[in-house]
């Protein structure tokens, strides 16, 4: 076979069939484990690994019989409170079901998110529960074809290889905006830092703007350590729409907590000059007068359903497709959407 006919992502035991081996006896050859093995039957794994551009991965190597009840929690910002109630949940399943957790931060890198699932599966986790970046990466198609238990939290990826956890996102963000258009808001403007392919992001601002009927014109993009830039985006808007009621839509807590520091300094009034809400309730937004109409969504529920699926997974108790699990999110109306 010529490298130019290779499957994308071959196996080990595409590598021991067509070496005529065991997959034992590959896996001994990627370990350097030669004990008993003919210098022919090296030779002849070495040149099918280069024939099938096979690549001997952690993943691979990794992979244990013995159980270590071990799970590994990828998180892309664990900065987010979001993410530490997510987390608590996770970890209450698992003293529940005695297993325990090893956390890794990617800070929404997608370097780290692959490097640091090769860690854990170095340090023999039996599965992994991951908050992804949402870069596209071929690890995730490598731990579908090992078969490594693998549970998604709050967003997807691309391609539907795992079961996944989440909130309704488009549901509960269309709802909240039809709110304020029928409160005669005329300008909503969705706040975000980069898109990118973070699904949680692009479902939100897609039902933004399907509740508009517009779009283009409706996403904000900042860079949420650039306050100036922020203050002069907000002021442009408000002499592009001087006599329109308008209103911010944050994307999550963060940018919420941002917008509303940003909107004091400028001394703007809620919700009398402009209109404000946004995704996520972290107990603040009532006490901060006249209170913040949010989309309260429940991380801490969501950590516990992605270990209860992930554990299933792992002892064999669920089998089958992937499916996608949309925990409802509920709209807290209060005063910034009068």
């Amino acid at each position: 076979m010529g490298k130019n006919e290779t499957p994308k992502h071959a196996t080990i035991s595409a590598v021991a069939e067509a070496a005529g081996v065991s997959t034992t006896t590959v896996s001994r050859y990627l370990n350097k484990k030669y004990e008993y093995m003919s210098l022919k039957t090296r030779t002849r794994i070495e040149q099918v690994i280069d024939e099938l551009n096979y690549r001997p991965s952690s993943i691979a190597r990794g992979l244990k019989s013995k159980k270590t009840n071990l799970l590994g929690v990828v998180i892309a910002d664990i900065e987010n409170p979001f993410s530490s109630i997510l987390m608590k949940g996770v970890n209450d399943i698992c003293k529940q079901r005695d297993y325990h957790m090893l956390i890794l931060n990617t800070d929404n890198s997608q370097q780290n998110e692959e490097e640091g699932i090769l860690s854990l599966i170095d340090h023999n986790v039996d599965a992994l529960l991951i908050n992804p970046t949402g870069y596209s990466s071929t690890i995730y198609a490598e731990m579908n074809q090992e078969g490594i238990p693998v549970v998604l939290i709050d967003r997807q990826i691309e391609e539907f290889l795992f079961d996944c956890v989440t909130s309704n996102n488009y549901d509960v963000t269309f709802q909240a905006t039809a709110y304020l258009i029928k409160n005669q808001y005329t300008r909503i403007f969705f706040v975000s830092e980069a898109i990118n392919n973070i699904s949680t992001r692009s479902i939100r601002q897609r039902a933004l703007e399907d509740a508009l009927h517009r779009s283009g014109d409706s996403a904000l993009i900042i860079d949420k350590n650039n306050r100036l830039e922020i203050k002069e985006k907000l002021m442009r808007l408000k002499r592009l729409y001087p006599h329109e009621k308008m209103a911010l839509f944050a994307v999550n807590g963060q940018m919420l907590l941002i917008l509303l520091q940003i909107l004091h300094e400028l001394r703007w009034s809620i919700p009398e000059e402009i209109g404000i809400y946004g995704y996520d309730d972290w107990g603040w937004g009532e006490l901060i007068p006249p209170g913040i109409t949010v989309i309260q969504q429940d991380p801490y529920e969501m950590g516990r359903k992605a270990a209860e699926l992930l554990i299933d997974r792992l002892e064999g108790k669920r089998t089958g497709a992937p499916e996608l699990f949309e925990l409802p999110a509920n709209l807290v109306i209060r005063g910034s959407t009068d």
